[in-house]
């Protein structure tokens, strides 16, 4: 996002004559249409169709463990497609910070209630986390790969992506 907005910056301030010495070439190797647009994309093909995703955001910190640590919180809904949950529906499941102190950062979910969500402290507490960071949660295991695509092997089809 960053290097999108400073691209653009760079191309309104390069003088016209700096931008006809090469009429298409720096417009097509950055991905750049006549029209001014990058072309950006999450991946390079279609996402994988098994892989489910629940999206919120934080609405309450949770109780602190005995040591002080922040391991559970209270979610918000957020988006279309999401799901009502059961206990231990998300457990397992990959849970990216889309905002706030914990930006890119990964959580593994260890448990989750209706209303609550837990991760495993094995990938830290998440002391900072605020009222309103968003997050995202998806079906991916440790090893990367979603827990739902059919087991390859034995005559299965591979999972898309694969």
């Amino acid at each position: 996002m960053h290097l999108a907005l400073a691209l653009m910056f760079a191309c309104s301030m390069a003088s016209p004559q700096a931008a006809s010495r090469s009429p298409a070439s720096w417009f097509d190797r950055l991905g750049f249409d006549r029209g001014g647009l990058v072309r950006v994309g999450h991946e390079p093909m279609a996402p994988d169709p098994t892989i489910r995703r629940y999206t919120g955001a934080v609405a309450a910190l949770g109780p602190r463990d005995p040591e002080g640590k922040l391991y559970t919180f209270t979610l918000a809904p957020l988006g279309p497609r999401n799901f009502p949950l059961s206990r231990d529906d998300l457990r397992g499941w990959r849970m990216t910070m889309l905002s706030g102190r914990h930006f890119g950062e990964v959580f593994r979910v260890s448990s989750n209630t209706e209303s609550q969500v837990t991760v495993r402290p094995d990938n830290g507490s998440i002391d900072g986390l605020d009222v309103r960071d968003v997050f995202i949660i998806e079906s991916i295991d440790a090893s990367g790969a979603s827990m739902f695509a059919p087991k390859t092997g034995s005559g299965a089809a591979p999972s898309p992506g694969v």
